[in-house]
């Protein structure tokens, strides 16, 4: 009788151990991602950081042939280098809600304004510094 019990406790310890390995882990804490400002800094114009923080603004891009992208920087650099923004990460009431995740890699996507209220991808797409995105953001930015 005692082999028996010992047999079934064996038996029934091991499926516990086996039904908890096959669940789900626990979820991770996913860090909020809040607003935040500073100057923009501009290493080149497919990498865009605000206070030091890595950067992608919804709904455009540098979509242009990689021999224009020196060139593209120094406009960039030279027109919108230090410029104060204000960012929200998508999810934040962007235009691209719903259709880009808050983070590509280590970049943030977000929507960046500057002290007057204007929308940066709006600047950079309307200078043709950067195309829009309509994937991303329907008509809000000019396409190339």
């Amino acid at each position: 009788m005692l082999a028996v019990v010992a047999v079934l406790f064996g038996v029934g310890f091991l499926g516990i151990i086996v039904m908890q390995r096959g669940g789900p882990s626990p979820a991770k804490p996913v860090a909020e991602l809040k607003p935040f400002d500073g100057k923009l800094a501009i290493p080149s114009v497919d990498d865009l950081r605000v206070r030091g923080r890595k950067i992608l603004l919804c709904g455009a891009s540098f979509s242009r042939p990689q021999a224009m992208r020196l060139l593209v920087t120094e406009a960039a650099r030279r027109d919108y280098q230090g410029l104060v923004l204000a960012c929200k990460p998508v999810g934040a009431g962007t235009p691209c809600d719903g259709k880009i995740a808050s983070r590509v890699g280590d970049n943030l996507v977000v929507q960046c304004l500057t002290a007057e209220g204007e929308d940066l991808a709006t600047i950079l797409t309307q200078g043709g510094i950067l195309c829009g995105q309509p994937v991303q953001a329907g008509a809000t930015y000019k396409p190339c």
